[in-house]
């Protein structure tokens, strides 16, 4: 996996320390403010980047660093607490480590860092910087995950360059869920059929895709051209929508066997 490095704006292979291990750092929040959409970015980031490396054999680690004590209104514990909760309503596995910015004791480098913050500078020694762009919104009651179904927000995040900024709207939200309901009750019509092999050219392009840059536009693209091949067996359809959906985890398969839609 090739990753753009935010300090030196070169493609960076990630390189484990540890054979077999990668250890990523999902850095995120400032002191003096609550948790933003971008820092839920980051972790989405991170989520993603576990996702794609685990299927090629490596375990994956992730540290969340968090500010020391964020000075909000309603306490850095209960602001903590509603990210984390936000990050699992999306999907994003819960990470393995815990810490704040100050404390760099006894922890081991990290292969990659993955942060929201714009002033943000790894340790030295780290050999990668991924810095997400930043999300803007214009939602009625701005939130860190929509209470209907907060994977919209997910997929709205993922239809972006990673680095790119991106501003979310009621409408951009709705048109994600809509997409959703689309591929779900199509997985779970193709459910009912005999099963295929994944079609291997859209899922190649879909993993190439994810190893540069995590760009999961391209798994994106080819769920919306599984929409429209037809003249793909129903099994092919199935499998390649739930083996895209590993890694971008939209629970495409959440409506098998719920009966009529």
């Amino acid at each position: 996996m090739r990753i753009t490095d935010a300090r030196t704006g070169r493609h960076s292979e990630i390189r484990p320390r540890r054979t077999g291990l990668l250890r990523v750092t999902v850095d995120v929040g400032e002191p003096g403010r609550p948790f933003r959409l971008g820092d839920l970015r980051a972790l989405l980031a991170g989520d993603v980047l576990a996702r794609t490396c685990e299927t090629h054999g490596l375990q994956v680690l992730t540290e969340l660093a968090v500010p020391d004590a964020p000075d909000a209104p309603d306490g850095p514990d209960e602001q903590l607490r509603a990210l984390r909760t936000a990050a699992d309503r999306l999907g994003i596995h819960p990470p393995a480590h815990l810490h704040t910015h100050a404390d760099t004791q006894d922890r081991p480098v990290a292969d990659l860092t993955v942060t929201s913050r714009p002033d943000a500078h790894p340790e030295p020694s780290a050999p990668v910087l991924l810095r997400t762009g930043p999300v803007a919104d214009d939602l009625p009651a701005p939130a860190l995950a929509p209470e209907d179904d907060p994977l919209a927000l997910r997929l709205a995040l993922l239809e972006h360059a990673v680095t790119a900024p991106v501003r979310l709207t009621t409408g951009t939200l709705a048109d994600a869920a809509e997409k959703l309901t689309r591929w779900r009750a199509l997985v779970a019509d193709l459910a009912s059929m005999p099963s295929g092999a994944p079609e291997a050219d859209l899922v190649q392009a879909s993993f190439d895709g994810l190893d540069e840059d995590l760009d999961a536009r391209v798994a994106l693209r080819a769920l919306d051209a599984l929409e429209a091949r037809t003249d793909l067996s129903p099994g092919t359809r199935f499998e390649t929508f739930v083996r895209l959906d590993q890694i971008l985890a939209l629970e495409l398969g959440r409506d098998i066997g719920r009966g009529p839609r």
